[in-house]
């Protein structure tokens, strides 16, 4: 109830905004139906890692396009297929049509074509536009920056409660006990610089410091800036910056700086994130990029460096080079020759908050070579890609039983060889790869269009315990490719108009040890959704999901510790409502029910009431929730996108019971300005203090804010 009065303050601020003499806001970039679309993959992938992660490398083209429209009359069209908006299916139907009838005259005509309806047109029309032309012209550098799109973003964010990282401490205590408070403030400061020449000519550079991690040095005690060296540095902790060209004659792309790669079906190279599991089942088979430029703040998933493709009639060679520092643990030993260093793991996190931390920051280089050579032709594409990763110094992890068969060497080559094949009504995919210690991965796949209504997915996974790569991102159920056997099955079809039945079945069984099961296993994770569109203002899904994994025992009284099956079922309902031009509602109810083995039933449910007002001609809009949530336990822990500033994400996991509650809030103070607000707060009813450790706060509630800036000129 304190922070009640930070959330009226923030309502008659915006309100405020109705009675200024600014333009109306642009239109909304997005519909509701194409957020839901995303935003239940990023579920699907929090879930999965159980983290929190920057997903702009998945999200960034949405953003792009919605502002620099797709003409569907152009070669362009494709990109609807690689952001998985339309498929191969469908883009083979509109250049059938297009070839046919001439060029759209308008994005509506889309529903004349086969297999476009009004709810593909209503997914992808954020998105699309027509033009009579798309003759790719010489620019000029004078046309590069006189017609060049620049962005700026700055956005900070805290969390406004007391934390145990953050109480003060006197000098002589914290370098004794050097890991007992966080070295920096509470603030999470973000700036992100964009530019941007129809998507031929970009560039950037994103700055980024976590809350915890240092910004001004000179607040910390000169004997910790003795201890630290050269790791304390004033200003971000992450830096990232690109140049990225594209369509210049036979030079497809450039990138040059920080920069992400996705050939094939991920196997051999893939190093942003990638979406697993699809709510749309049909979409197991990938779309690889090829080479585009970071946006995100992954401190761990990009490559540094500098890529290119040519292109010249059926053939396409990419080329590549990475070197960059990063976290690891390194251990220090003595032998009879000489003082030797040896990295026991690898961290991902990118948090420098203690010492500890930022000890571990930059440890090692590791250098990227490789390249990828294709043929492509309209329905028929094959390529092979190498690439070398070597590390300034071994990876010598701590064996267990589980991990005997992970990388452990100063040096690793992959190799691959992927395929797409799309005939009239079936497509054949796949890719096969190999590592330089003789491991074996391969994944391959059908889809085929039953009819116009029914598509299916066939697709059978084989990654051998002994497969290694630093740089691989496949459709799997683990979060590595290795030790996996898998068959997948996935259908979606149109059973009458408005209603839509997707479905899949995934078996699964892992050869070897996995962490917190000490046998070989199999599992399996069996999905079935509706989707009802009721009228043009209103939609529906129903959901079941069921999986199974096994996992240790754990029972103190057994010698051995025998593996047995966890099983989670999930029941949701999700409803999407427009009341008013103004006004939209969603609604969400969805249940857990987690077993394991012998143990007790434990459930958990979340339900949540959204109202979004987005009223016409006005410079403002609201996004408002409130949730209640009970979960017996962090086993049957719920996961929910809520709605942010732009280009910042929040999934949270909930567990226990208690309530949440949001408001975020955007004014466009003038026409190429706007402002945006989040402020979230949560009680728990069974709790006395919150998380543990530096986080833990000590009370029953806890409040975030999130102010942001955004210039456009």
């Amino acid at each position: 109830m304190r922070r009640l009065p930070i959330l009226s303050f923030l309502l008659v601020l915006f309100l405020s905004a109705g009675f200024s003499d600014v333009s109306a806001q642009e239109a909304d970039t997005t519909n509701h139906t194409l957020t839901d679309k995303i935003t239940a993959q990023m579920e699907v992938i929090a879930e999965s890692l159980d983290a929190n992660l920057d997903f702009s490398d998945l999200i960034d083209s949405y953003y792009y396009y919605a502002e620099n429209k797709i003409n569907i009359n152009s070669k362009q069209v494709a990109e609807l297929r690689n952001l998985y908006l339309i498929s191969d299916f469908q883009l083979e139907k509109l250049l059938a049509y297009q070839k046919k009838f001439g060029a759209f005259l308008s994005v509506y005509e889309l529903t004349l074509v086969e297999g476009f309806d009004e709810s593909t047109l209503e997914i992808i029309l954020p998105v699309v536009d027509v033009a009579e032309s798309d003759a790719r012209q010489k620019i000029s550098p004078a046309q590069v920056a006189k017609y060049g799109r620049h962005q700026l973003i700055m956005r900070m964010e805290r969390n406004l409660n007391e934390q145990d990282g953050y109480a003060p401490i006197d000098d002589s205590t914290l370098y004794a006990k050097p890991n007992a408070r966080y070295l920096g403030g509470k603030e999470k400061i973000y700036t992100k610089y964009t530019f941007n020449y129809r998507n031929r000519v970009r560039a950037g550079i994103t700055m980024d410091k976590d809350a915890g991690e240092v910004f001004f040095k000179d607040n910390i005690n000169d004997s910790l800036q003795r201890l630290l060296g050269n790791k304390l540095k004033n200003g971000f902790d992450f830096y990232s910056a690109h140049a990225f060209v594209s369509d210049f004659g036979i030079l497809k792309s450039l990138a040059l700086g920080d920069y992400h790669l996705a050939f094939g079906q991920g196997l051999t190279m893939w190093s942003g994130l990638s979406y697993g599991k699809s709510t749309t089942p049909t979409q197991v088979m990938r779309y690889g990029g090829g080479v585009k430029p970071n946006t995100s703040v992954n401190e761990s998933f990009f490559l540094r460096g500098a890529a290119a493709t040519f292109g010249w009639k059926s053939l396409e060679l990419s080329v590549f080079y990475s070197k960059k520092k990063i976290d690891a643990n390194l251990v220090t030993t003595d032998s009879t020759s000489a003082e030797t260093f040896i990295v026991t793991s690898l961290q991902e996190s990118g948090l420098h908050r203690t010492v500890n931390e930022l000890s571990d920051k930059g440890i090692i280089a590791q250098e990227l070579i490789g390249g990828r050579l294709a043929y492509r032709q309209k329905k028929f594409e094959l390529g092979y890609t190498m690439h070398q990763t070597n590390l300034e110094t071994s990876l010598l992890p701590r064996i267990e039983p589980y991990s005997m068969f992970r990388f452990q060497s100063d040096h690793l080559m992959n190799q691959g060889l992927d395929w797409r094949w799309v005939m009239p009504h079936i497509i054949i995919f796949g890719e096969l790869a190999r590592s330089d210690n003789g491991g074996m991965a391969g994944i391959g796949g059908v889809t085929t269009q039953l009819a116009g209504f029914v598509t299916m997915t066939l697709a059978y996974r084989h990654f051998e315990k002994e497969y290694q790569n630093l740089f691989s991102n496949a459709f799997s159920e683990s979060n590595s490719t290795n030790n996996e056997k898998g068959i997948y099955a996935g259908i979606t079809a149109g059973l009458a108009p408005g209603l839509k039945i997707s479905a899949f079945a995934d078996q699964f069984k892992f050869d070897w040890l996995r962490f917190s099961t000490d046998a070989p296993s199999v599992g399996y994770d069996y999905f079935v959704q509706a989707d009802y569109r009721i009228n043009r203002n209103a939609d529906m899904y129903l959901r079941f999901r069921t999986k199974q994994k096994m996992t240790n025992d754990n029972n103190p009284w057994n010698a051995i510790d025998f593996i047995v099956p966890e099983t989670k079922n999930t029941f949701r309902f999700h409803i999407n409502y427009r009341v008013s031009p103004s006004f939209t509602m969603k609604n969400r109810a969805e249940l857990i029910h987690y077993k394991r083995y012998q143990n007790p039933s434990e459930m958990g449910y979340i339900v949540y009431q959204d109202i979004i007002y987005r009223p016409e001609s006005k410079p403002y809009e609201f996004s408002f929730r409130y949730a209640i949530f009970d979960a017996d336990s962090y086993d049957a822990r719920l996961y929910a996108y809520e709605s942010d500033v732009l280009y910042a994400f929040s999934i949270p996991a909930f567990s226990e019971k208690g309530s949440r509650v949001y408001l975020v809030a955007k004014w466009k103070v003038i026409k190429n300005v706007d402002l945006q607000a989040k402020i979230a707060h949560t009680w728990y009813s069974t709790k006395r203090e919150i998380s543990s450790g530096l986080e833990h706060i000590d009370g029953d509630s806890k409040t975030d804010m999130k102010l942001q800036l955004r210039w456009k000129f």
